[in-house]
């Protein structure tokens, strides 16, 4: 009898610690589960924040692209203005020009035909 109480006492503490080692496995597999889990939420996220980073890349990649494109528009277009403005005439050769138009103005300026003179020197003569 004394052997069979030993024996139980064995077999209740190889129960005991099969048990305690149990629950320690499933504590760890449940650790492990939510690490697990964490870790695919974690990849998920950085997953859809990479394919946001490339579309947000690919947008500004077109949007420089299109800035490029409207640059080299705008500088064609000051060539041509600069072209177009050599070709003008500056303020101080409008000024001289119209200092000119004003001379040869007979509105403005005191001109004589030729028939007033002719009647004025007859007048004289006379």
């Amino acid at each position: 009898m004394a052997e069979k109480k030993e024996i139980d006492v064995v077999l209740s503490e190889i129960v005991r610690r099969l048990n305690e080692q149990s629950r320690r496995i499933r504590t760890l597999e449940s650790r492990n589960s939510v690490s697990e889990s964490r870790t695919s939420t974690a990849e998920d996220a950085i997953l859809k924040m990479t394919d946001e980073m490339r579309e947000k890349f690919k947008t500004l990649s077109d949007n420089i692209k299109g800035f490029e494109t409207q640059l080299m528009k705008l500088e064609h277009e000051i060539g041509r203005v600069n072209k177009n403005l050599e070709k003008t005439a500056k303020k101080s050769e409008l000024r001289e020009l119209e200092n000119i138009i004003s001379l040869y103005n007979p509105l403005k300026s005191k001109f004589i035909t030729k028939e007033d003179m002719e009647n004025k020197l007859k007048e004289m003569m006379t």
